[in-house]
């Protein structure tokens, strides 16, 4: 029988990459660790560990053990939260940088002050990375974005509630030619310099690559930057324009302006995560509650600043394929 505590050794080990590593995360001696590790081993009747030269490596049977177990831990964690009335405890929650700094801070900071006795330990990272660590149990919540339309994808393991829309503006010196309009159509920005993202990155390239078309952009007329800061530096410096949403978005420096990009794409839709085992845990309601007042005050109030509709937030989102009921 696979005992929980050397489970969560195990995984911590795979997770740190050795005994030293996981006693750290856990807080226990490296001994105990060791113990913990030969009494799995021995109720397995097989190795977990190979070593490699002056370090260690997870058999086989071992990483197929950690890629179940980690879903098995968490649902075992829901399973204890659902039946506790208050949240307590710590809560890993993901959530792409701007997300991060827009949303999950200021829901840190809130909770701490009105839940003391829960603990969000966040994790920044982009949406497809936060989502496995959420299907393998790595996480409890995802925060995550799509640029423009959502879409359909069904997905057995975690549901996702729709936060808000986050708006997306044109970002140009104050001296350009367009920079008092109310707001912009792509077809107005044909001719200009651009500063993007890198080209392999799936989520602002891939969203632009339709606009890109129409703008018959060819690449010496590109700037690139991985930063939101760095590209409104582009800008600053009267280098280039660009698009950038608002959520987490660096103050714009005196000289730079924004104006509301019109269509119907022109938005991301940002989202939170959970596996669906987790919807009756307090710590997962108590996050999501705070994430949706959280959305209220910045995604709506953006949405309404750029001439959108007020969204309601509340209302959990289910991703049915085309053509399937739910």
């Amino acid at each position: 029988m696979v005992d929980v505590l050397g489970l969560r050794v195990l995984i911590a080990i795979a997770d740190t990459g050795s005994v030293t590593g996981a006693a750290r995360e856990l807080g226990y001696a490296p001994s105990n660790i060791t113990q913990h590790l030969r009494r799995l081993e021995a109720a397995l009747r097989t190795p977990m560990v190979e070593r490699l030269g002056r370090g260690i490596i997870l058999t086989d049977r071992a990483r197929a053990l950690v890629e179940r177990g980690r879903s098995v831990l968490l649902e075992l964690e829901d399973l204890a939260s659902a039946t506790t009335p208050e949240p307590s405890g710590t809560v890993d929650v993901a959530a792409f940088p701007t997300g991060l700094r827009g949303l999950l801070i200021p829901v840190i900071a809130e909770l701490a002050g009105s839940v003391p006795s829960l603990r969000l330990k966040p994790q920044e990272l982009e949406p497809a990375e936060a989502l496995d660590r959420l299907r393998a149990g790595r996480v409890h919540a995802a925060i995550v974005k799509e640029w423009g339309k959502a879409s359909t994808h069904r997905d057995e393991l975690i549901r996702q509630q729709l936060l808000g829309i986050d708006p997306i503006d044109v970002v140009l010196p104050a001296a350009h030619p367009l920079a008092r309009a109310r707001s912009l159509a792509l077809a107005e920005l044909t001719g200009q310099a651009w500063v993007l993202t890198p080209d392999d990155d799936p989520g602002y390239r891939g969203w632009f690559a339709s606009y890109q078309k129409v703008l018959g952009l060819k690449p010496s007329n590109i700037y690139e930057a991985s930063e939101f800061a760095s590209m409104i530096s582009f800008v600053e410096h009267d280098l280039a324009i660009t698009l950038l949403p608002r959520l987490g978005r660096p103050a714009l420096p005196p000289g730079v302006v924004a104006v509301p990009l019109s269509g119907r794409d022109a938005h991301r839709t940002v989202l939170v995560a959970i596996r669906r085992s987790s919807q009756s845990s307090p710590n997962v309601t108590a996050l999501l509650a705070a994430l949706r007042n959280q959305a209220g005050r910045t995604l709506s109030r953006q949405a309404q600043a750029a001439g959108g509709p007020r969204l309601e937030t509340a209302s959990l989102v289910r991703r049915v394929a085309p053509g399937r009921a739910e």
